[in-house]
């Protein structure tokens, strides 16, 4: 069994075990439905708990309303019951608290099983959902970090990213396999996915610089996304195109030092010159030079727009 499985089923055992035993202990009627609310609110998140808890908890404030208002009206019957619903669901929908639909309308049976609706009563309700959601925020409190898990990965995405800045350079001198690109990219849309999602988790669980984390693997995103445009425009540039070997040489400096800090400012001190160096070239004479020399450019802005992105991951203050 996973971790995250059997901590979870942990959680939910102690908390919906907790809740029966202290809703029984104060005395509380229907005492097995604090179990049942606890249940239903142990998420796999810190917040994803608490916004569910408070929205069931509101679920059952309006389903309470609602119910009292038509048993008192029209009586305690399975029919007014089916009134009742006809009034909920959709004003759950509306305000966004369906997640309540559930648990709130089980809240509502007990009314009708009492026949009547005494503050007492209502209290009665309202403390089993007290109960019932408080002892899931409790043991969701503890929540595994995976930050080891998820620094692996974007020390991977970081790699991959290197690798295919290799392949890149190597692409503008020498022919290439484009399988070994199909792979890496492969490889590196699966890690940089799962990179994510690990990190989504981690900022729902309000784990210390997580969301700065999320941030940046949004932002290689952009990266994975510019090398893929870097690598449409270098099949239309030749092996032993004069400014693809220039092109070549900066991808290569790009790759070894993508991630080391301060490194980047040597990077972009050279991409200066060669778009310096570009610009003073003389017109292309045939289409077939003034796609390469297109095809070149477009793959330098994208290359420099990865450059400032990494810049910024790496050197900015934390």
């Amino acid at each position: 069994m996973k971790k995250t499985v059997m901590v979870r089923t942990l959680k939910t055992a102690f908390a919906a075990l907790f809740s029966i035993l202290i809703a029984e202990e104060l005395g509380l009627d229907y005492g097995a439905a604090a179990g049942i609310i606890a249940i239903l609110n142990v998420f796999e998140t810190r917040w994803a708990t608490v916004e569910g808890g408070l929205k069931r908890t509101l679920s059952a404030i309006l389903a309470l309303v609602i119910g009292s208002l038509c048993f008192e009206s029209f009586g305690y019957n399975t029919w007014i019951f089916g009134l009742y619903l006809l009034l909920f669901v959709p004003l759950s929908f509306f305000l966004k608290v369906e997640l309540g639909l559930g648990p709130s309308s089980v809240l509502v049976t007990h009314l009708m099983a009492f026949g009547t609706v005494t503050p007492s009563i209502i209290l009665n309700e309202m403390a089993l959902v007290f109960i019932g959601t408080g002892f899931a925020m409790a043991t969701n409190f503890y929540a595994p970090s995976k930050q080891k898990k998820l620094r692996e990965l974007i020390d991977q995405v970081d790699e991959k990213m290197k690798d295919i800045l290799n392949l890149f350079s190597r692409a503008l001198t020498e022919d290439l396999d484009v399988q070994l690109y199909t792979d890496l990219f492969k490889d590196l849309d699966q890690d940089l996915e799962e990179a994510i999602r690990l990190a989504v988790i981690e900022d729902e669980n309000m784990i210390q610089d997580s969301s700065m984390q999320l941030y940046n693997l949004h932002l290689r995103e952009r990266e994975v996304n510019l090398l893929k445009i870097i690598y449409e425009d270098l099949a239309s540039i030749p092996p032993s195109y004069v400014e693809g070997i220039h092109m070549s040489e900066l991808l290569q400096t790009t790759s070894t030092q993508l991630t080391e800090k301060g490194a980047m400012m040597e990077v972009k001190r050279r991409m200066n010159y060669l778009k310096d160096h570009i610009e003073v070239l003389d017109l292309p004479k045939t289409h077939e030079e003034f796609k390469i020399r297109a095809a070149v450019y477009h793959a330098f802005r994208a290359l420099d727009q990865l450059v400032e992105i990494s810049n910024y991951i790496v050197n900015k203050p934390m």
